[in-house]
Order: C-alpha cells, then structure tokens, then sequence
C-alpha cells in the first residue's frame, strides 16, 4: 500500500542521521577520520564510506522505482521467501548492534579516505532521502525487489526503505563508540 506516514518517519530518522554526522564530526581532522583503535575495526571514515556504497548499490532499483520503470522479474512476483527475508534483514540491521556482521564485499569500504567523504556521505545521503521521498505515491508494500547482493534475496520495498534507514543509525553509531574510544586521538 502506498503509504505517506511510513515515508515521513523515514525521511525524518534520515534527515537526524545526517545531522547527526554533522554535528558529531564536521570538525575531525583526517587523522582522526581514519583511527581505528584496532586493525579489524572500522574508522569514522569507513562507516561513511560503507553508508556511501550502501547507498550506491540501490540507486539504480530505487530510480528505475521513483520513475515508474521498474518492473518486478519473474523471482521477485513469486519468491516464497519474500516476507521471510525482509524480516531477517530488518532484523539484523537493527540501529542497536545484537551481533557483528560482515560487510559483504560489494559493500566494503576503502581502508582511507580524506575529508571529503564527509561531502561524499552528505550528497549520498541527500540523494538517498530524495528517493525515499518519491516512494510516497508507489506501494511500498507490492513493490518487491532482488537484493544488490545477493540475486536469491528479495524483500519489499517498505522493509529495504526500513532496514537501510535503521542501517544508517547503525554505522553512524558505530563511527560516534570510534570517537568516544579512549585511544581515540585528540586535536
């Protein structure tokens, strides 16, 4: 069902993620950006790199979605496991962390980056909350699509808009435990 109010809360929870990246770290230096307090852990700069890419490999779904030329294939009409894989991606991309995930590989993020992916996360977002937008007049809930990860997955619409926004907190989050860790260097 097309659904107005579903898409406001996530426009919101998506406009307090950006600025929540801009008032935790609009003045980190590059240095900083980059600390990782251990060599398999995450900066502040590959969770905005990983948001980044996140976003990137749904942008041609949901423009094709927003601009009326999607069509659903054959799996994504009658793939029993819809219901079931929307579930247990909402699930596992809870805001709160219930247990580490890997990032795929498509969806790593480079291991450095400069002050610029704060530009690069802000227009990435922009244009993932414009998209998100869009959908108010689609049915969030018929639409189903294949997962840019994995061919065999698929899930409604309304459960990636759901589970990428609660993704966003997540790696956001992530980034703010990197900052307030004690090793963590100060200008």
């Amino acid at each position: 069902m097309k659904d107005g109010d579903f898409i406001k809360e996530l426009l919101q929870k998506g406009r307090e993620a950006k600025e929540k990246v801009s008032s935790e770290f609009s003045d980190i230096s590059t240095k900083q950006l980059n600390w990782q307090a251990s060599p398999v852990t995450w900066s502040i700069a590959q969770c905005l790199d990983h948001l980044v890419v996140s976003h990137r490999v749904y942008f041609s779904v949901l423009k094709k979605i927003t601009e009326g030329n999607f069509q659903m294939n054959l799996w994504e009409k009658y793939s029993p496991f819809t219901k079931i894989w929307g579930n247990i991606m909402k699930d596992q991309m809870q805001e709160q962390v219930k247990r580490k995930l890997k990032a795929p590989g498509k969806i790593q993020p480079a291991n450095k980056a400069d002050l610029q992916i704060m530009e690069q996360y802000h227009r990435s977002i922009d244009q993932f909350l414009a998209y998100i937008s869009k959908c108010s007049t689609i049915d969030i809930d018929k639409t189903i699509i294949t997962s840019p990860l994995l061919s065999m997955i698929t899930y409604s619409l309304r459960n990636a808009l759901q589970f990428l926004v609660t993704h966003e907190h997540r790696h956001i989050n992530q980034a703010i435990r990197v900052k307030k860790n004690a090793g963590f260097p100060q200008l």
